[in-house]
């Protein structure tokens, strides 16, 4: 239970660097002294307090880091020019070649898909719109071996549609390049399309791991599924044409989580959708996760609208059949309430974190037939009502879910839930899950709900001690589990 696969991202997506990026001076004629590039601005919050105590800082002594990844989706520039894709290297490589949350990244843990601003569009042939993103993506992993990151050609950018394993850490991700057919003046100008032989060629790739129970990562460009944020008008329905069956396939192959970008809007959604017409569908559903801009300053309308990137965490028990993302979306504040602020006023907070856990509920086993006899007021239901008098109708109540701390498996979420008639609170609630685990105290002022979390590798008894101002004790028991799928009893 402790080799539990887990990752951490990094998401940065449409960068855009360029006329629109908001590293530039307001005035081009103006000096650049005093701006700070969009690398320290994300390196300098990395650094801050906020993550001190975060799981994205946290490791366990004695055991490797857990995977620290960057994933860039696409328009990493504004118009595809030789130097906005110099600015874009030297940004990726900044955050690799420094030390991020106490964790170096690896090269080969650096990952990049073209966006539509990232191809010469107004060009006819592919070779052509591709040759400055392929200079780039080959000078960015010149160090990587050819066997780590394979040389891109213009010519076949279609071949930009690839997956890269890592069995040591027990994850692969899937680049998959959206950007193929676009072109000016033409029905692709907007949208995102992923051919039918792009797809094959996925398949033929993941075939190729079709048993691996890892963490399954995809980032693309352009957005899968259509919200109706994401709609402009004059735009069409840009979205990606295949992505239907593009989804249909990652889904086939177990990918718990899509990135993309290239609406400018920070968004996090499930996608598991279910044909009656289908046999039953024990996948997980896909977490797709929208990234906002991180660099443009053209953004979405709205009173909150503000430059983003991604922090995730995921964790991932095939056992269960379950995943946990959590998602951080750091938001840029660049805006005071009536002028922009000067660069040295800018910050960064958080602006949401979702946590969300993917599961089919194949660990939970199926009620059989039970006999059913009638009620009867004897010793023992006197002694279950006796148990709401002692506790005074305060419940202990826990939830299971995978652990974010690397080393552990699962999170055992412990609090008190107030039965209807209640009237009485505890003063304190000692919680305690043997001598593995520090006990830990919750006065009712400072935690009101008396909420308490352990993390284990193996199941436990948690045991609760309410204490009341009256000097009357009582305690409760709960059983921890470790969930397993039971798909196949």
């Amino acid at each position: 239970m402790q080799g539990l696969p887990q990752l951490r991202i990094l998401h940065v997506s449409d960068i855009h660097f360029g006329k629109n990026h908001i590293c530039n001076p307001a005035d081009p004629t103006a000096s650049r002294s005093g701006i700070p590039s969009l690398a320290s601005l994300i390196r300098g919050d990395l650094k801050s307090v906020d993550w001190e105590s975060s799981v994205w800082a946290i490791q366990q002594e004695g055991l490797e880091p857990t995977p620290l990844l960057i994933a860039a989706t696409g328009d990493l520039t504004q118009k595809a020019d030789p130097s906005e894709f110099d600015e874009a290297c030297e940004f990726l490589r900044n955050l690799q070649v420094h030390s991020v949350l106490g964790t170096q990244i690896e090269p080969r843990h650096l990952f990049v898909v073209p966006g539509n601003h990232d191809v010469v569009f107004d060009r006819p042939e592919p070779e052509h719109r591709f040759q400055p993103y392929c200079g780039f993506y080959n000078k960015l992993f010149k160090s990587l071996q050819p066997e780590q990151r394979g040389f891109a050609r213009p010519e076949d950018a279609v071949s930009l549609t690839q997956v890269h394993a890592f069995p040591e850490s027990q994850f692969l991700v899937a680049e998959i390049n959206s950007c193929y057919y676009v072109q000016s003046e033409t029905i692709d100008e907007s949208r995102g399309q992923v051919s039918a032989d792009a797809i094959a060629s996925l398949r033929r790739q993941l075939e190729q791991h079709v048993d691996k129970q890892w963490i399954k990562i995809a980032l693309v460009h352009h957005h899968p599924v259509l919200l109706p944020t994401f709609v402009e008008a004059g735009r069409g329905y840009d979205s990606i044409v295949n992505g239907y069956s593009l989804l249909c396939l990652l889904r086939e192959h177990g990918f718990q989580l899509i990135l993309h970008g290239h609406k400018h809007h920070p968004q996090v959604f499930s996608y598991d959708p279910e044909s009656a017409w289908a046999p039953p569908d024990t996948a997980v559903s896909q977490l797709i996760v929208a990234g906002g801009s991180c660099g443009s300053s053209a953004l979405p309308e709205g009173s909150q609208k503000c430059n983003t990137y991604n922090l995730i965490t995921v964790k991932w028990n095939p056992e269960a059949n379950q995943a946990r993302v959590q998602v951080v979306t750091r938001g840029l504040k660049r805006m005071g309430p009536d002028r922009p602020l000067d660069p040295d006023q800018w910050s960064w907070e958080t602006i949401r974190t979702f946590d969300k856990l993917l599961s089919t509920f194949e660990h939970l086993p199926v009620p059989r037939a039970a006999t059913r006899v009638p009620f009867s007021s004897d010793a023992a239901e006197q002694e279950r009502d006796s148990t709401y008098q002692d506790l005074r109708l305060n419940m202990p109540v826990a939830e299971v879910l995978p652990s974010l701390l690397p080393g552990q498996a699962y999170e055992a979420r412990a609090w008190l839930v107030q039965h209807r008639h209640h009237s009485e609170f505890p003063t304190r609630v000692i919680w305690s899950a043997g001598q593995m685990f520090e006990r830990k105290v919750c006065e009712r002022e400072a935690a009101p709900e008396f909420c308490a979390a352990f993390h284990y590798w193996g199941p436990m008894l948690l045991q609760a001690e309410l204490q009341f101002a009256d000097g009357h004790k009582a305690r409760a028991y709960l059983y921890a589990r470790l969930p397993d799928s039971r798909s196949e009893r």
